[in-house]
């Protein structure tokens, strides 16, 4: 009974997850340009302000793909240095 039930969902789930995937590739290449950009230059506020931005999108997108959950406290610490690094050009 209930094999029949993980058929009927599994499909809809592995595509998703495929999905999941996607977005966090896409945003694990934006972050890596981001952070590269702002260790060139790292009083650039537009910089700071993007990659922000990003930290938190990708906080979203890390948490709903199995694959890459491991990652979220990675982007918390990262977020916290950003914040720091603001601090010190105010």
């Amino acid at each position: 009974m209930f094999s029949k039930l993980k058929q009927i969902f599994s499909p809809a789930n592995s595509a998703e997850e495929t999905d999941n995937n996607e977005q966090a590739d896409t945003i694990t290449a934006e972050l890596i340009s981001l952070e590269s950009e702002l260790a060139r230059n790292p009083a650039d506020n537009n910089a700071q302000k993007t990659l922000m931005v990003k930290y938190n999108q990708a906080i979203k997108i890390y948490s709903s793909s199995k694959a890459y959950r491991h990652r979220v406290d990675d982007v918390f610490i990262k977020m916290d240095e950003l914040r720091n690094t603001i601090r010190k050009n105010i």
